[in-house]
């Protein structure tokens, strides 16, 4: 059952397609407000406490002409504690109408919403938008959270989908979706781990590096519309950080060590570059042998006494 295997993985994607169809792509304000990186209804509580504001104006019979509280028959002269009532109250409009100026993208993070850190990748504003977007978590997901179990791998989204709606929602303001951030994440893991620690499990296609590369920068040209370039950016650089990290964690500095050896062996023409440490042999008396470096104890052995494939 992929459940057993990608529980993770399917979760982000069925919840993101509800989502998509409980906000209407994000049309619906109220539905999908609670899942910005901050509240977008601050106009409306604008308009709103101002309104109620002027109607407790007019309520106290103030005269905007003279600019004085003057209550009219059957009302009684306006009290000390309606006046601090309404000072309050205008305090609290100004401090609204501050806010929608100079909007703060963490105001709702500091009040204790932190789940809005991480919940702005649920948010799709299109078709294409999610499609795009749940295809490469697919592609992704499946090697990550196959290799390393759900827990980490949900670490690893939590974590590169914070620091990059962090990064965007300082940048650009807070009125973003998408889980683009994440899949760049994901991306610049497996990257950057295959690179420092050779596996065959984390060989990626050179036209999906490619494709992926070329989509950043395309992005930025705007070409396309606006587009959360700061969260992508930063998710790809989060998740390669991540994906060195582990790396060489798993061995990744031996086999940097190995690799200087063979640069070293190839400039000093050595007679052999490749020696399995099981059966000794190398590639001058086994020239159509390959070798590999063990995730296990990362030493050099050939294809048949790699530890890997004798399981």
């Amino acid at each position: 059952m992929l459940t057993h295997y990608l529980p993770v993985t399917l979760f982000l994607i069925v919840v993101s397609a509800l989502v998509a169809a409980l906000t209407q792509f994000g049309s619906h304000s109220e539905k999908a407000d609670a899942l910005f990186m901050a509240s977008q209804r601050g106009h409306e509580e604008y308009v709103k406490q101002r309104q109620e504001y002027l109607e407790l104006l007019d309520k106290r019979g103030y005269d905007s002409t003279s600019g004085r509280f003057e209550p009219g028959d059957g009302q009684e002269a306006i009290t000390q504690e309606q006046v601090r009532e309404l000072d309050a109250m205008a305090r609290s409009l100004n401090l609204a109408a501050a806010r929608l100026k100079n909007p703060d993208p963490l105001a709702d993070i500091k009040r204790g919403q932190l789940w809005r850190l991480v919940t702005p990748m649920f948010l799709h504003f299109g078709i294409m938008h999610i499609v795009f977007n749940m295809m490469w978590l697919w592609q992704f997901g499946l090697v990550l959270e196959m290799r390393f179990g759900w827990r980490r791998f949900l670490g690893l989204v939590l974590a590169v989908a914070a620091l990059s709606d962090l990064a965007q929602g300082l940048w650009a303001g807070a009125g973003f979706g998408g889980m683009s951030g994440v899949n760049y994440g994901l991306f610049g893991f497996l990257l950057l781990r295959g690179k420092l620690h050779p596996s065959p499990e984390f060989v990626m296609n050179p036209r999906t590096v490619s494709l992926m590369l070329i989509w950043l920068v395309v992005c930025y040209t705007r070409v396309i519309g606006p587009v959360a370039n700061t969260a992508h950016l930063v998710g790809f650089l989060a998740g390669g950080a991540i994906g060195a990290a582990n790396a060489l964690q798993a061995g990744g500095w031996q086999i940097l060590k190995r690799r200087q050896q063979f640069r070293a062996a190839m400039s000093s023409s050595a007679d052999c570059l490749h020696h399995c440490t099981t059966c000794g042999k190398t590639e001058r008396s086994a020239p159509d042998l390959e070798f590999f470096v063990s995730q296990q104890d990362h030493q050099e052995y050939c294809s048949y006494h790699l530890p890997e494939n004798r399981r």
